[in-house]
């Protein structure tokens, strides 16, 4: 159960183009900027066994996911970057991405195919 939920908040946090607050300017930079955090995300879950992830601790890649998501979600909204736009925007970068493991692949898997922006 518990991969499931991290899997929902990276989900969560792509579905809402969303990541860090670190001072983008443009609704692309916005993008970029939520591209490095999805890799590093991606990064930290390719260290961790199934087992890892089943434990009761929360991976620190995903603790402060919904801080940084708000902050670059309302960064999105200051620019006026509309969802379709972000979703454009984040699919194009998706390329980007990494992994070294099977749960790192299957995001970028599903990023690539849109299953994150599917309602």
């Amino acid at each position: 159960m518990r991969k499931f939920l991290v899997l929902f908040a990276v989900l969560g946090l792509l579905a809402a183009s969303c990541g860090g607050d670190s001072g983008a300017d443009s609704c692309e930079g916005v993008a970029d900027e939520f591209i490095v955090i999805m890799q590093e995300v991606i990064d930290e879950l390719d260290t961790m066994s199934l087992e890892d992830l089943d434990s009761a601790e929360t991976p620190p890649a995903l603790e402060d996911l919904d801080q940084k998501g708000d902050a670059l979600q309302t960064k999105a909204d200051d620019l006026n970057c509309s969802d379709a736009e972000m979703e454009e925007l984040v699919t194009a970068r998706v390329g980007n991405l990494t992994s070294d493991g099977l749960l790192g692949q299957f995001l970028i898997d599903e990023a690539q195919s849109g299953g994150f922006f599917e309602e």
